[in-house]
């Protein structure tokens, strides 16, 4: 067994956003995630343009450590989570800083365990699709393919950048 650890204050990658931004390590096996968003953050209003979707496709597995973060699904059900709550919310909803303080949250993923330097993108549940690359010059039509799916199986156009902000390498 063997002890893994790296620090999200020198992440491998970084997401901002108008009102706040996300800190990403990969480690075996695993991704996690800080959130960090001010006061006004909504995820419809400073992620939805990029994600190219109506609400948030992404399962968040996580932990709230300080604010308060109101959910709504697409069906309707809302739920505000604050510090020390665990979570699982799925896809379909929006969220939003609620009050004046701002929301640190942290989200655990699975990540890709394939081989070296192969690309990964999954398609959220319910539907548990993988599309994979390995290489670069491969990049185009693992974009196209996540796109053609997005479209014809969940009725949803997704942006080059999402695609490429949900690759995975191992």
């Amino acid at each position: 067994m063997s002890v893994t650890a790296r620090n999200l204050d020198t992440p491998d990658q970084k997401r901002t956003y108008t009102h706040g931004g996300l800190h990403l390590v990969s480690l075996d096996g695993v991704t996690i995630a800080r959130g960090s968003y001010a006061p006004g953050w909504r995820w419809s209003a400073d992620v939805k343009a990029e994600a190219g979707t109506e609400s948030c496709q992404v399962t968040h597995t996580g932990y709230v450590l300080s604010g308060r973060l109101a959910i709504r699904t697409d069906d309707g059900e809302e739920m505000e989570l604050g510090p020390g709550d665990a979570h699982v919310v799925g896809p379909g909803h929006d969220a939003w800083v609620v009050g004046d303080d701002p929301v640190v949250i942290i989200d655990v993923a699975p990540a890709a365990t394939e081989a070296p330097g192969l690309m990964v993108v999954r398609c959220h549940e319910p539907c548990g699709i993988q599309f994979r690359a390995e290489r670069e010059d491969q990049l185009d039509h693992l974009i196209a393919a996540v796109q053609q799916h997005a479209s014809g199986s969940h009725g949803h156009d997704v942006s080059r950048e999402h695609i490429m902000s949900e690759i995975t390498r191992s």
